[in-house]
């Protein structure tokens, strides 16, 4: 049978509460703060079990590092590590940020309270939410399809809620009515705790918005769910809705749905084995695609990070805000350390005309990581990194450093921009030596040169104070 996969986070596991309580007012209907590009943009499975209309998975930490990316594509704590200060040597391929008492990291404490989340909106509508696929699929990764042949895959989750419902009319349908259903599903939290997750099945009246709240949970218990009591709807024009609310890294599959009354099945398609969804329905709200740090006093400079994505996008942008608070000027360094999960194994090469690092995985395990790009723009300090020169020989380092001269005169701010490419290739299954290039990310760090004035879309979501106070593009 068909399925509903849906991500999403919780911060602890609560008791499930299933039964028969009286209806209750709705939640309310205005949007809660969508954890959009943190803790995922729907961080899904390492074998990339993406859905439908999504390209990646963006893994913030609490310093507003990318601790994965899916498929280990970083070390902890990641790409984007964020160093101020002046070094007394330049990093190189072998360095760690420990070596350099001189730099400060941005701190390691960011808390979920403390975030925000801001336009451009990504709308639920402009990329699938779900989509039919077949049991044993590959996209389907870890998740299973419940029963029968087929599965439906559906991203989303977020604090404002994931919905699958359907419409049914039980007027003049007397009691006894029962919902029963199968479930199967793992509610995580992420590096910055979102608080708990809220997995609810419930019944609604769609004439007053009374619910009848039939089961919630902050864990998900797998297996068929005894059908439950739902006679308090009974007469009434209801809609059946399968909820998930929390930030999109976790996954529920729902199946086999029943909705008996008077003896008689009153759900069409409750298998989801039907040629189309029809007539269930897939809702959630539009989601912010751009999530902001707190601010932190780092080296005399006030820092603010900003990380952008879009759920169709291969790339993520970070965009980090120096301002400086005093009435003297700050001269100083920025230094970011990204650690490749392809490690020793890594081939790095110049992309983008040389504003560009990418790398693939040429350890000869199969599959290899995915391939990667920084795109760094314009700087007068050399980016610091070692190329693994022959496959499987792991000579070359796991650490790439960018850097970047900074000046902030007192009370301007100045800016430092920075793109992260994760895409669907594997140049390290097929490479026959070090000199394959990974293309995808090649021509996508080659856009992002080319493209980042020109095209509006590289700098989407940034303030005009901010593009003003770019440096290195």
């Amino acid at each position: 049978m068909r399925r509903l996969l849906a991500p999403l986070v919780c911060l602890s596991a609560l008791a499930s509460a299933c039964g028969s309580p009286g209806p209750h007012a709705p939640y309310p209907a205005a949007p809660l703060p969508s954890p959009a590009a943190v803790n995922g943009l729907a961080d899904l499975p390492q074998d990339l079990s993406l859905a439908p209309g999504l390209r990646n998975t963006w893994d913030l930490g609490r310093g507003f590092a990318l601790e994965s990316g899916g498929d280990d594509q970083f070390v902890f704590p990641g790409a984007m590590q964020l160093h101020v200060g002046v070094p007394a040597t330049p990093p190189s391929a072998d360095s760690l940020p420990g070596d350099f008492p001189e730099l400060l990291p941005f701190p390691y404490d960011q808390a979920w309270g403390e975030l925000a989340w801001t336009t451009p909106l990504s709308s639920r509508g402009a990329a699938p939410l779900a989509a039919v696929v077949a049991s044993g699929n590959a996209l389907l990764g870890r998740e299973v399809v419940l029963a029968g042949s087929f599965g439906r895959l559906a991203t989303g989750g977020a604090q404002a809620g994931t919905r699958l419902s359907q419409a049914v009319d039980l007027t003049g349908v007397a009691a006894p009515v029962t919902l029963g259903w199968t479930q199967h599903g793992l509610l995580r939290d992420g590096a910055v705790a979102s608080g708990a997750a809220a997995w609810r099945v419930l019944v609604r009246d769609t004439a007053t918005g009374d619910e009848l709240e039939v089961h919630a949970a902050g864990a998900v218990t797998s297996g068929p769910i005894a059908p439950l009591d739902v006679s308090a709807m009974a007469g009434r024009p209801v809609s059946i809705v399968f909820e998930l609310r929390g930030s999109p890294r976790s996954a529920v599959a729902v199946d086999q749905v029943s909705l008996q009354g008077g003896g008689v099945e009153r759900l069409q398609n409750g298998g989801f084995e039907g040629a189309a969804l029809t007539p269930w329905v897939v809702s959630g709200p539009d989601q912010p695609c751009q999530v902001v740090s707190g601010k932190r006093m780092v080296k005399g400079l006030e820092v603010e990070r900003r990380v952008f994505a879009r759920p169709e996008l291969r790339w993520a942008r970070f965009v980090d805000v120096f301002r400086n608070p005093g009435a003297a000027a700050v001269t100083t360094e920025v230094s970011y350390l990204h650690e490749l999960g392809a490690g020793q194994d890594a081939v790095i090469q110049r992309s983008g005309g040389q504003k560009a690092l990418s790398s693939w995985d040429a350890s000869l395990v199969s599959p290899a990581r995915r391939d990667l790009a920084l795109v760094f723009g314009t700087s007068a300090l050399p980016a610091a990194f070692r190329s693994a020169t022959g496959l499987g020989l792991g000579g070359g380092s796991s650490n790439i450093w960018t850097r970047f001269p900074l000046t902030v005169p007192a009370g301007q701010v100045r800016v430092v921009v920075q793109f992260v490419v994760l895409a669907e290739s594997r140049t390290g299954d097929g490479a026959l030596d070090a000199t394959a290039r990974a293309a995808p990310v090649d021509q996508e760090a080659d856009a992002i040169v080319a493209g980042f004035w020109p095209t509006t879309g590289y700098r989407e979501g940034m303030t005009a104070e901010q593009v003003a106070a770019i440096v290195n593009w």
